[in-house]
């Protein structure tokens, strides 16, 4: 089925902006008010590498599986396929949770509490601005295909 042309998820790339955002907002307040540090040792840094390089894979599965099954991961181009299979499978949004995980281990490896206690609004604006759009969208375009696999598969895990 070809999508319309001028129906499409969203009109911005929203998700690299609030990316972006939460990086120099958690900067800022690190330099205007810091916070103790709590992920101080080895130990912690270790663990938050390695959940970095955890939301990173998760990110990069899902992009390698949109290629695979032929649709752009554009959040404002129009979807050419519905990915429901691999890490798909598992969650709706791969890529915005291995963000937010790679995040979530950022904060915990750099001692970065701002970075850390800035993950629920980003999460938040997510759904708000990115999430509900693609899903509307894709309930549009896929229709009930879509609808029973948002049935089956939860949003984050």
């Amino acid at each position: 089925m070809k999508p319309d042309d001028t129906d499409r998820p969203n009109t911005h790339h929203w998700p690299p902006i609030l990316y972006v955002v939460v990086v120099v907002v958690a900067w800022g307040l690190g330099l205007w008010v810091p916070l103790p540090s709590i992920f101080d040792s080895a130990y912690a840094k270790v663990v938050g590498w390695l959940l970095f390089a955890i939301g990173g894979a998760v990110g990069v599965i899902a992009l390698v599986h949109f290629r695979r099954v032929g649709t752009p991961f554009d959040p404002t181009a129009a979807a050419e396929a519905l990915a429901h299979d691999g890490i798909y499978h598992f969650t709706r949004n791969p890529m915005y949770l291995g963000a937010l995980l790679g995040f979530v281990g950022l904060g915990v490896a750099l001692n970065q509490m701002w970075l850390l206690l800035l993950q629920p609004v980003l999460a938040f604006a997510l759904v708000k601005l990115a999430i509900t759009r693609e899903e509307a969208y894709l309930e549009r375009r896929f229709g009930d295909g879509y609808r029973a696999y948002k049935d089956r598969v939860r949003r984050w895990l």
